[in-house]
């Protein structure tokens, strides 16, 4: 595999780790609220997640890649595609992040339960392993060996997950910043909540009065 892909691969992995998505959101609400060592290690919990849903990806892409190369080709081209799409939604829903604020109670897990937690929840979520299956389709070059492809592949995206993931954990409160005005915009949200509650303080004062 060429360094060239090899530094495409690595520049779509950060974009992707970067961008906002459930995993982010979580780690950052354990760095505002549970402090340093906490946050610390979300980031190896969030790398081997996501390291995981990697190896997932890989077993179908590489099984097409075996008997089916003509295949790949147009997987590539659909992957693509899919990214497009994928990047649009993670930064335009508010629902991928959820509404949760900074300041939302956490499960009280120990520093194991987290980590576990974290590498469970990422690993087997279909989101990430549809989008790293989509990267691969663009990556993977049938006509050269194989194993050593998905190696070297799973290297560089470990060490770019850690990159990225460290990123978020580092500023929490600009990902969570953005979540919330996110969510402030969207029309399926109703109306903000702070605009229901001064309409419900108003009413209350109306039926006092007339009372």
């Amino acid at each position: 595999m060429t360094i060239e892909t090899l530094l495409a691969f690595a520049a779509t992995t950060i974009a992707l780790v970067l961008l906002p998505n459930p995993t982010a959101c979580e780690a950052a609400l354990f760095a505002t609220q549970k402090g340093r060592k906490t946050a610390i290690l979300t980031v190896p919990a969030c790398a081997v997640g996501l390291s995981t849903a990697l190896v997932l990806a890989m077993v179908p892409m590489a099984l097409i890649a075996l008997f089916a190369p003509s295949l790949l080709a147009a997987l590539a081209w659909g992957g693509v595609g899919y990214l497009m799409l994928y990047v649009l939604w993670s930064l335009q829903d508010p629902r991928v992040c959820g509404l949760a604020a900074d300041n939302d109670n956490l499960p009280q897990y120990g520093s194991t339960r987290i980590f576990s937690n974290l590498v469970q929840r990422t690993a087997i979520a279909p989101r990430y392993i549809v989008v790293l299956a989509a990267v691969l389709a663009t990556v993977i070059e049938p006509r050269l060996p194989l194993l050593p492809q998905l190696l070297e592949l799973q290297s560089v995206f470990l060490v770019c997950a850690v990159i990225a993931m460290s990123v978020h954990i580092a500023f929490p409160r600009r990902l969570l910043g953005r979540k919330r005005r996110l969510g402030s915009l969207s029309p399926a949200l109703g109306k903000p909540r702070a605009q229901f509650i001064s309409r419900r303080a108003v009413s209350a004062g109306y039926r006092r009065i007339a009372a």
